[in-house]
């Protein structure tokens, strides 16, 4: 079943801010486990952030092939 356009932007407003704070809290605990402090939490979510824009960008080309 194909989703509708309403759906998808729905999923990505859903998935951007989740990969961001994965990426924090992942990063968080890596830096914290390997005494690296907070820098890893932002270098996580800056990571989290480029997968976020990344599933953007690949959601905004399906849009414009459809």
């Amino acid at each position: 079943m194909a989703k509708s356009g309403w759906a998808h932007a729905v999923a990505i407003g859903v998935t951007f801010p989740a990969l961001i704070a994965f990426g924090y809290f992942l990063g968080r605990w890596v830096g914290r486990a390997l005494g690296m402090g907070e820098g890893a939490a932002i270098a996580g979510a800056a990571l989290g952030a480029v997968g976020a824009f990344i599933e953007l960008f690949r959601w905004a080309t399906r849009q414009d092939v459809e």
